[in-house]
């Protein structure tokens, strides 16, 4: 039989890929939180896959894109209100 089979998947790796796919959700603060979590915990099953011969490396990568896409759209919507912001002040100065 395949020894593959029979390793363990890292449970960081899907607890960072869950936090990922949640922070997707527009949850305002808690979305960016759980960005971060899941970027930050799939890094470290990222790791801990390679030290120990664990499966799970494909939710790991989930985890980290779906983080780094929450932060990226996150950072881009708080521009675009600041700019907005920003021309509703000058235009009445």
């Amino acid at each position: 039989m395949n020894q593959r089979q029979y390793q363990v998947i890292s449970g960081l790796a899907i607890a960072g890929m869950t936090c990922g796919i949640i922070s997707l959700i527009p949850l305002g603060h808690i979305s960016i939180i759980l960005a971060v979590i899941a970027i930050v915990l799939s890094a470290v099953a990222k790791s801990d896959i390679k030290a120990s011969n664990k499966r799970g490396s494909g939710f790991a990568t989930v985890g980290i894109v779906c983080g780094i896409i929450t932060l990226v759209f996150w950072f881009l919507f708080i521009l675009a209100i600041g700019s907005v912001m920003l021309s509703v002040i000058s235009s009445h100065a």
